[in-house]
């Protein structure tokens, strides 16, 4: 559901992607990876005023992180105003094949923040 967000109030970058981090870097075929996704976004909740201004500040947050790999859709995680600013996701895979790993977030401004690494096994 698309909240109206002001943009000056959204504090994101115009180029804002998750950061994929896989440990190890450079695994091989049947490897269980660690893999890190991180997004530098603000996660407001909302009901707090600016000081500066007065205003009431806006809710402002992840709602969804979908992951997928080879095609196959892994993980869609629901999200809430609890997660804290530049959140970080984690989980475990296991790697038998080489392919694309994709992350898709989307917050309830309706912005869709977009990352994909291939992995190479």
């Amino acid at each position: 559901m698309k909240e109206d967000i002001p943009q000056e109030l959204s504090g994101l970058k115009e180029d804002l992607r998750p950061r994929i981090i896989l440990r190890p870097k450079s695994p091989k075929r049947g490897d269980i990876v660690e893999v890190r996704v991180k997004i530098e976004h603000p996660q407001d909740p909302g009901g707090r005023t600016d000081r500066k201004t007065g205003r009431l500040l806006h809710r402002h947050y992840i709602t969804k992180m979908e992951t997928s790999y080879a095609g196959k859709t892994l993980s869609t995680y629901d999200c809430t105003t609890g997660l804290s600013d530049d959140p970080i996701f984690g989980f475990m895979l296991r790697l038998e094949e080489p392919g694309t790993l994709k992350v898709l977030m989307e917050c309830n401004a309706g912005n869709r923040f977009e990352n994909s690494i291939d992995i190479k096994v």
